[in-house]
């Protein structure tokens, strides 16, 4: 009966998790075209953000709404200094530089769209379903950086997954302790445009 009970606590988790990485798997599969992945995860982010306002979470539960507070922007532009030190080292270390889409015309929709969407469904999203499994703190810190990560499969690089997966932990660390969305988006923009920049990302 435990192992009964200790699944069907488990399964919103593992169905999210599906969801979330379903683009990723359809990419490396060939059942979607790698140029279709944007597209994909702005899908599966408006499934999910839609699934939690027809449950009834509200704005602030999804950490949209909480106020300015400076604390949390101080932790948050602290963070993404740190971030783009390791971004600024991995890019003199590494000298395998990635070709780099037209960024003019990306720039806008990875700021104010998919570090928003991926902010929202890989940090506050699981912090819910976390929640109400009552799983522990830093499970859900591990949880929210392995999916945060494994969202970058589709790309087939082992050092992006290890990048994400690092930065998902912080992000998801500072989340746990804040419940604001805003700065952890603020920082997702600045550390993903930084290596966009420098051809790491």
């Amino acid at each position: 009966m435990t192992l009964f009970r200790d699944v069907r606590a488990m399964s919103p988790l593992l169905g999210f998790s599906l969801l979330l990485l379903a683009p990723a798997i359809a990419v490396r599969s060939g059942a979607l075209s790698f140029d279709l992945r944007f597209e994909a995860l702005l899908i599966v982010s408006a499934v999910c953000i839609g699934a939690c306002v027809l449950a009834g979470f509200s704005s602030s539960e999804l950490g949209l709404s909480t106020p300015w507070i400076a604390r949390h922007w101080v932790g948050g532009t602290a963070l993404t200094l740190v971030l783009a030190l390791a971004i600024l080292l991995e890019a003199n270390l590494v000298a395998d530089h990635k070709p780099q889409p037209d960024w003019a015309a990306f720039a806008p929709f990875y700021v104010l769209v998919s570090s928003p969407c991926q902010e929202v469904v890989c940090r506050a999203i699981p912090k819910l379903i976390a929640d109400r499994a009552q799983m522990s703190g830093r499970n859900y810190v591990l949880f929210s950086a392995a999916v945060f990560s494994l969202m970058h499969f589709a790309y087939g690089d082992s050092l992006l997954l290890l990048n994400t997966f690092f930065a998902g932990l912080a992000w998801a660390a500072a989340y746990l302790v804040t419940r604001n969305i805003w700065p952890l988006v603020a920082s997702h923009a600045a550390t993903g445009t930084l290596a966009f920049w420098l051809g790491v990302a």
